[in-house]
């Protein structure tokens, strides 16, 4: 994911056309980020940020990067898991459209299962 940066703002769409396109030519980025943003509700237009994924405590509690913090993110999506959403629906339609996509990531984090295109 050359074209991404941590800590850097992205609207949705842009990530959306980045990392798909990245995951349907090579599988999975094996990047270690998580999707960050102030609303929880997905847009196109939705500002989002790359970090990397929160630490676990001695006493099991999330500990998010001092970058998501400062910024009062709120975590969407581990990578991992976004990028399993965008493979499901890449293998669901030949050319899907962002919409399909956060269709999809929506269902997803509602129901943790994939939505059927």
């Amino acid at each position: 994911m050359q074209e991404l940066n941590l800590q850097v703002p992205y609207q949705l769409n842009m990530i959306l056309e980045i990392i798909s396109k990245e995951v349907k030519e090579n599988g999975f980025t094996d990047e270690d980020y998580c999707l960050y943003a102030h609303k929880k509700t997905l847009t196109p237009e939705l500002i989002c940020y790359l970090d990397l994924y929160p630490t676990v405590s001695d006493d099991d509690k999330d500990i998010y990067p001092d970058f998501i913090i400062k910024e009062n993110l709120s975590l969407l999506y581990y990578g991992e898991q976004f990028e399993d959403v965008l493979l499901n629906v890449l293998e669901q339609k030949d050319n899907p459209t962002i919409e399909d996509y956060i269709s999809a990531l929506d269902y997803y984090s509602k129901n943790d299962t994939f939505k059927e295109l």
